[in-house]
């Protein structure tokens, strides 16, 4: 494994959210790495703070692609198309329960756009300094993620650009 010396994402957000102008430039970093990845046809499944990490020179590394799966070649992927392998047993939950998305929450088959869900959670995290989807247990945590919309990004931090809570909010649209 790479030796990646700098900051989680987590270490970032310790004491406030990001500032627009500081998140930005990180942001996009994740998404051409993600972009990249899935390109290549591979799902991180377990994207959270804690697996990204920002070097003394402001790159952008996606660590930890433990959970990750190979997606079947298609030039036509959908919401119906499973990961060539699957690691998890039927009802058994894999990844970080409060940056999962709906499809994993409810242990359906997912694609790209999981990676992209989590990523929002990320956004809006990183944006508000909440988490998108806390509850007081796991499973009504995984019950807000697949039923619940989170709390507008507007009412939470208005200063935020309308482009940018447009953006979270697609990233965690349940469709």
């Amino acid at each position: 494994m790479e030796l990646v010396e700098g900051k989680t994402f987590r270490e970032l957000m310790e004491d406030a959210p990001l500032p627009t102008e500081k998140m930005l430039p990180l942001v996009t970093q994740i998404a051409e790495g993600l972009s990249k990845a899935h390109a290549a046809g591979i799902v991180h499944r377990d994207l959270k703070p804690e697996n990204l990490m920002v070097t003394e020179d402001g790159l952008v590394k996606i660590l930890d692609f433990g959970l990750a799966k190979l997606m079947p070649e298609s030039s036509d992927v959908d919401s119906e198309t499973a990961t060539v392998t699957r690691a998890t047993q039927q009802g058994v939950v894999m990844g970080t329960v409060q940056y999962m998305s709906p499809e994993q929450a409810s242990n359906r088959p997912l694609d790209y756009r999981s990676d992209q869900f989590s990523l929002g959670s990320i956004l809006y995290e990183m944006a508000t300094g909440n988490l998108a989807y806390k509850k007081d247990t796991m499973q009504q945590t995984l019950a807000a993620i697949i039923y619940e919309d989170p709390e507008p990004i507007s009412k939470l931090h208005p200063e935020i650009p309308v482009e940018l809570s447009a953006i979270v909010e697609r990233c965690l649209s349940k469709d």
